[in-house]
């Protein structure tokens, strides 16, 4: 039974509430407690005391209050509404979704729920629920409510329609002109439809009359440094972190971006300075030491390592991380050593089991090796660098699994891409190409943690570049070209490729590669993708002279030379021309012969996976 509140009980409850509103959650809380059982079980003290526990970043608490408020009050649908919210803030989206259903059920006419649940569902990748409860919203509040405008803005950048995103922000700024997060919003819209610099006057002019928060600061460093305005880009990365010391997005990307520009010794600093003010922030910690590993510098990864040990009571959490710099450093025997431990005492760990096979089979124990290697791919079928490693250990155990497995000749294709639309001959639209892909290559030096060598790669999604029409058309005439060639493939049900056969992909990363003379990829396969690719722009004239002469050729089957094998032969030589794709597993190590000759190698990579 619900409490029966008096006057005095109502004028402190709504004294409760205003302090709540004006952000005084602690002396809510206190109010609420004042009550008294039994008048502190009434719903609206439950709710003022969930939303007062959350205000305090007690969010458990928090969700505690919404429930014995709703064991009371179930059908209250402005509980649910803030249980819904709740549960969002905790990272429970789909929970939330369902809870922001209950509110909209319970009252239809509820404007504010139905947009809270367009949100949710937003996060929760239900873009159907969310365009429902957009249109529900729609039908009960004014015509281009900015609040509405705002989470269609948000629903067309989710789904990837980035200029509808625009037009739904430039909608807010209409009807609120100093809505500083419609400015945020619209200009990372426009980045995502590759207008920089539209972007970078938005933003530019959102910090000239207040905007500090450090997404946009860092927003405006990115969109700098896809313009090629270097100098200006480290400068604005500096003046973040300077300000937001623990800011990783603006963190990972300076330090990554440096060795690009030819500052590869600078490239830990600001991590350093940020670690001095905060010693104990782990996911500054982490950041820095996965950032450390990509970058090859062991020693430095070791360090944070040790001090993000002395931080946390789960010393396994970094045990992979510190086999990987240990055998970095050259302690593979400790590296394997510590592994090994670790194994016999919990063996339900994929990550530990492939590092532990990559390490034994570096050290030339293969049989254990295999082991480790299939325990990783019976815990997770689908790590391609597990079934990499398989690639090799079964090739040195004559082991006729190996074909089975990399399908050098059943499964590894070439084939021609043809003419996109709009273009009169392939020879055209490859010029148009080069010329575009040409004016994207604007650093100097490749990644430090990429696999070329003598050359550069193009920064961020290639086939993000909507305002190109040749990368456009490229991308178009790619995913019809895999998804024929693909079709002629078979399924079978116990093979880590082919299980995985569709008749549609979605591209999971695009990047082109310009390549100098003597410029390669060192042998390495795909961790993130499932088909992976090379496309052939451009050559030099001194590629594919003569039949015997493998320069700049895509060679497969070759392991990385940290494992120490470096008579392997490849197991196949496909020799590039213009408008070729060859197409692979992403777990077929692959890699491509240095080359004579002052002209560049240009080419275009992605990796894709089953849709």
């Amino acid at each position: 039974m619900t409490p029966v509140l008096g006057p005095h009980h109502i004028a402190l409850l709504q004294r409760a509430l205003g302090a709540l509103q004006s952000g005084q959650a602690a002396l809510a809380e206190r109010m609420v407690r004042d009550l008294g059982d039994p008048a502190r079980q009434h719903p609206d003290a439950l709710y003022i005391f969930a939303s007062a526990r959350a205000g305090q970043g007690d969010k458990a608490g928090a969700r505690a209050g919404y429930e014995a408020a709703l064991r009371v009050a179930g059908t209250n649908p402005q509980l649910w509404n803030a249980y819904g919210n709740h549960l969002h803030d905790m990272g429970l989206a789909m929970d939330g979704m369902r809870a922001l259903q209950r509110a909209v059920s319970l009252q239809p006419a509820y404007g504010e729920g139905w947009i809270n649940l367009a949100i949710v569902a937003i996060d929760a990748g239900d873009f159907g629920v969310a365009d429902d409860a957009l249109n529900r919203a729609a039908r009960l509040m004014p015509p281009r409510h900015p609040r509405l405008s705002s989470v269609r803005g948000a629903l067309d950048s989710a789904r990837g329609r980035y200029e509808e995103a625009a037009v739904a922000y430039r909608d807010v700024l209409i009807q609120t002109p100093d809505d500083l997060r419609a400015r945020h919003n619209l200009a990372t819209a426009l980045r995502s439809a590759d207008r920089p610099v539209e972007a970078l006057d938005i933003i530019d002019g959102a910090i000239a009359v207040g905007l500090t928060a450090p997404q946009s600061l860092t927003l405006r460093a990115h969109l700098l440094a896809e313009l090629g305005r270097f100098d200006e880009a480290v400068i604005q990365y500096r003046a973040v972190l300077d300000l937001h010391p623990d800011c990783l997005d603006a963190q990972d990307t300076y330090a990554r971006l440096l060795p690009q520009i030819g500052r590869q010794d600078e490239a830990m600093d600001a991590y350093d300075r940020a670690l001095v003010q905060h010693p104990t922030h782990m996911p500054l910690l982490l950041s820095a030491i996965t950032v450390a590993k990509d970058l090859r510098q062991p020693e430095r990864a070791l360090g944070l390592l040790d001090r993000a040990a002395s931080l946390i009571s789960d010393q396994e959490e970094l045990a992979v991380a510190r086999m990987q710099a240990l055998d970095m450093a050259g302690r593979s025997g400790e590296a394997i050593d510590m592994g090994l431990r670790l194994a016999e005492t919990d063996s339900v760990r994929p990550g530990l089991q492939v590092q532990l096979a990559q390490m034994l089979l570096a050290s030339g124990d293969v049989v254990r090796a295999e082991h480790h290697a299939t325990t990783a791919t019976r815990q997770r079928p689908f790590d391609q660098k597990a079934w990499a490693l398989l690639t090799v250990i079964w090739r040195l155990l004559n082991d006729e699994r190996e074909h089975w497995l990399a399908g050098y000749d059943r499964i590894v294709t070439t084939l021609d891409i043809g003419t996109p639309p709009g273009w009169s001959d392939q020879a055209s639209f490859l010029a148009d190409l080069r010329t575009t892909l040409d004016e994207l290559h604007v650093t100097t030096a490749h990644p430090a943690d990429q696999t070329l060598r003598g050359g550069t790669q193009t920064r961020g999604e290639l086939f993000d570049r909507r305002q190109r029409p040749a990368i456009m058309a490229l991308q178009q005439q790619l995913k019809l070209c895999v998804e024929d060639s693909l079709s002629s493939l078979p399924r079978e049900a116990d093979h880590p490729f082919l299980s995985r056969r569709t008749d549609h992909i979605r591209f999971a990363g695009a990047w082109s590669v310009r390549l100098h003379a003597s410029g390669h990829h060192v042998q390495h396969y795909h961790p993130q993708g499932w088909l992976s690719s090379a496309f052939y722009v451009a050559l030099p004239d001194t590629v594919g002279l003569e039949a015997k002469d493998h320069a700049g050729s895509l060679l497969l089957g070759c392991p990385e030379d940290a494992l120490g094998l470096p008579d392997l032969e490849p197991r196949r030589i496909i020799r590039p021309q213009p408008g070729r794709l060859a197409l692979f597993p992403s777990y077929v190590w692959h890699g491509t012969a240095p080359f004579a000759g002052e002209q560049p190698r240009l080419t275009v990579a992605f990796d894709a996976l089953p849709a």
